[in-house]
């Protein structure tokens, strides 16, 4: 088993080094994962024999079946045995502490190599380094973080040596954050502002609040990921973009959104400053890598939609190695031909679809005779 799984990972990391794949090239890799994954996660598999889904029955990764986030918190959801992982992420449990999804990683090769493949030309194409200023604790006080890995993961590549935390254990450091930014300010040094939606919220609002702005390097720029999450106010994503630009004076183009989950090994952001650098014609759709199909689905077929018309989305993320490659998310998106649009979390009838999918995923593992 650990050599094939050597083996599939030199693939991978081959495939992530492509500038892009084609469909073809994308379905190949895809398949090969779904091989890994139904011989040795056994949850998985129980799930896919449910459906009379295998590796010998399937030719494209559609029909590969997508899990819901919530069997994340469910059951362990690993091709190796966990205690021959070596990092476990955990969601929040903002809203309910005693159930969090755990994504078991093997090690963490494929994690990092994907982050930072992803990472540069959306964020710092036109940089090596950047001076960084994080809003989020660093990693050693949320081991079990995925964000905090990401972030310092972020600050070690491509922060400058004078890069740091605006978070101590008693918080956020709001005003030593707003005394670096006078001195970017005065110094005219590029900035890269990254960390949690919350935390830009609560900068927000007391600047507000005391009359305060900046006047930062146009090349200075900031990425927001993880909404409030209860934390702080919710802000419409097109308002926040604006007021946070507008309060360091930068263009609109320098502000990015990155989407991602505890439950996937990739990330996904606005190409706003991907297209201003490329000179293209500037979207705010959400793109991923091309080691990533984010497919939009009927709630209640769970078949692909047209283009241009909502639904659940469901990612097919080949960097989730040890776990699951194809994730039902809980979120309401529309596909066209740059990437997506993020609606928000499924409501109504789409919550109960992912209720549905959830229980459909319970029954499909409970033992059987027989069965293994």
């Amino acid at each position: 088993m650990f050599k094939d799984y050597l083996q599939l990972k030199q693939d991978l990391t081959e495939f992530i080094d492509q500038l892009t794949a084609t469909d073809v090239e994308f379905n190949t890799m895809a398949l090969k994962v779904f091989q890994f994954q139904y011989e040795h996660n056994q949850p998985f598999r129980k799930f896919c024999r449910k459906r009379r889904v295998s590796p010998r029955t399937i030719k494209h990764f559609t029909e590969i079946p997508p899990i819901a986030i919530d069997a994340f918190k469910l059951t362990t959801l690993s091709s190796f045995p966990i205690e021959k992982t070596e990092a476990l992420f955990m969601t929040s449990g903002t809203t309910n502490p005693e159930k969090r999804g755990k994504n078991y990683h093997r090690d963490l090769q494929i994690y990092n190599h994907s982050m930072m493949a992803h990472f540069k030309p959306f964020i710092m194409p036109d940089f090596e380094k950047m001076k960084m200023f994080v809003l989020f604790p660093p990693k050693e006080e949320m081991p079990n973080s995925s964000l905090a890995h990401y972030l310092n993961l972020a600050k070690t590549a491509y922060g400058t040596d004078n890069s740091q935390y605006i978070f101590s254990k008693d918080g956020f450091q709001l005003e030593k954050l707003i005394e670096e930014l006078r001195l970017a300010e005065q110094s005219d040094e590029p900035i890269l502002l990254i960390g949690a939606t919350f935390s830009f919220i609560h900068l927000l609002d007391y600047c507000k609040k005391e009359g305060i702005c900046f006047n930062l390097s146009l090349k200075s720029r900031l990425m927001d990921t993880g909404g409030a999450k209860g934390r702080s106010r919710e802000m419409d994503p097109h308002e926040f973009k604006q007021e946070m630009c507008n309060l360091l004076n930068i263009p609109l183009e320098m502000s990015v959104n990155m989407y991602g989950m505890t439950e996937l090994s990739s990330q996904i952001y606005d190409r706003n400053l991907y297209d201003y650098f490329n000179q293209q014609p500037i979207s705010s759709v959400k793109k991923a890598p091309h080691w990533v199909r984010t497919v939009i689905v009927d709630v209640e077929h769970m078949k692909q939609k047209p283009v241009g018309e909502k639904g659940l989305i469901v990612h097919y993320d080949l960097a989730n190695l040890n776990s699951i490659m194809s994730i039902l998310t809980e979120d309401i998106g529309v596909q066209n031909e740059n990437g997506f649009t993020l609606l928000g979390r499924a409501e109504g009838a789409e919550a109960k679809g992912c209720s549905l999918a959830v229980e459909q995923f319970i029954s499909s593992t409970q033992p059987t005779g027989g069965e293994s």
